[in-house]
């Protein structure tokens, strides 16, 4: 207990104790006072609970320069946690007894320090990946498949690497226990050649994951191929495919991640579809008008030729959305992008953007040439 800690606890005993003495002393000054006796004790209630007040407002003070002031111990969140960057210089009196295990392996085996310490970044590196993927997810429905795919591999990666860093930390506790209350000598001498081992069993683990970074990238490789087949077709997909239009959030977030990052061609194409989008959606309400003023036109066909522009249209919008979202999302999250897959896909993009505008426009053209002329009846005939 530090000099801030005792100050804050005497405080706090002499400020209960002196609460107590003002409320007896007020019932016995208050019988003198010519106050209704009902009364009496109320007022000694509120007196009492003022000054309590103030007692609690000068305490909080008080425990926040006690915080402020006591220097904050060095600890572990857990027994197998690796050292703070100060540990080495701190009084052996003062480390846990996981610390100065810790102190003790840096020290004597300083590469088998290294490699769990880099074992345990790891951990530590995925953890914070998953609380993030967690949060972001949600902000790209069309991605999740892919998120999902990427989420089990790191999950059966941290599984291993969690399950490998608790075997060496067992092996060096337990060596530890027997250095410090057996023959040092000996645990010494016996756990140089478990050293060895564990060094290479830590970079085995390790080195396993290429597997499950090489399925990784191959989910985000097939990803992009998806997304390329999709630009290359102006086919409309079939409602079993389940597809549905970028809701307005998804598609300025996208549009935000173009702006610093994408190409200026791919957002002015997009800007083209919305704009294009609103004319469509004008006049398909104009034709609908026309439809009830005069039933007995044959407009139909002409609201269907607008209809299937303004399916058109949004397939375009969500076939550019959806090849950047892909490399928009990774990105966000940290996660290396195969480099040749990627640049590919960013290639097909800019080719196929005239392409789809292209056959969007004649799709506009189609609705606005919908005028069919019948010849006129003659003679009733």
């Amino acid at each position: 207990m530090g000099f801030a800690d005792i100050i804050f606890l005497f405080y706090i005993i002499l400020g209960i104790l002196g609460l107590y003495l003002l409320w007896q002393w007020l019932l016995g000054y208050i019988i003198h006072l010519d106050v209704a006796p009902e009364k009496r004790g109320l007022i000694t209630l509120v007196v009492v609970m003022l000054a309590g007040l103030i007692w609690l407002s000068y305490a909080f003070k008080l425990n926040h320069w006690r915080q402020t002031t006591t220097p904050s111990p060095v600890t572990a969140s857990n027994p197998d946690s690796i050292l703070a960057e100060d540990v080495l210089n701190q009084p052996v009196e003062n480390l846990t007894e996981e610390q100065k295990l810790a102190r003790f392996e840096q020290e004597n085996f300083p590469d088998l320090y290294d490699n769990r310490t880099a074992l345990y970044r790891d951990i530590r590196g995925l953890d914070e990946f998953f609380i993030k993927i967690k949060q972001f997810a949600p902000s790209v429905p069309k991605q999740i498949p892919l998120l999902n795919r990427i989420y089990q591999l790191r999950q059966d990666t941290h599984k291993r690497y969690s399950q490998r860093y608790l075997e060496v930390s067992q092996q060096l506790r337990n060596f530890w226990v027997h250095y410090s209350t057996g023959n040092s000598e000996d645990a010494l001498q016996k756990f140089q050649p478990v050293v060895a081992r564990l060094i290479k069993t830590i970079q085995q683990t390790r080195g396993d994951d290429l597997d499950n970074q090489g399925k990784q990238e191959q989910s985000i490789i097939e990803a992009m191929r998806v997304a390329e087949t999709m630009l290359k077709s102006n086919k409309l997909p079939t409602a079993q495919q389940g597809l549905t239009s970028y809701k307005l959030d998804n598609r300025q977030r996208i549009m935000d991640w173009l702006d610093k990052n994408g190409s200026s061609n791919v957002v002015e194409s997009l800007t083209m579809l919305t704009n294009q989008r609103a004319h469509i959606f004008q006049q398909i309400q104009t034709v609908k008008n026309y439809i009830q003023r005069y039933p007995d036109l044959p407009l139909g066909r002409t609201l269907q030729l607008w209809q299937n522009a303004l399916q058109h249209n949004l397939y375009a919008e969500y076939r550019l959305l959806y090849a950047v979202e892909i490399p928009a999302s990774l990105q966000q999250l940290g996660v290396d992008l195969p480099p040749k897959q990627s640049a590919h896909l960013d290639a097909t993009l800019e080719v196929q953007i005239p392409n789809i505008l292209k056959f969007v426009n004649d799709m506009v053209t189609q609705a606005e040439e919908a005028y069919a002329p019948t010849a006129p009846k003659v003679n009733g005939r």
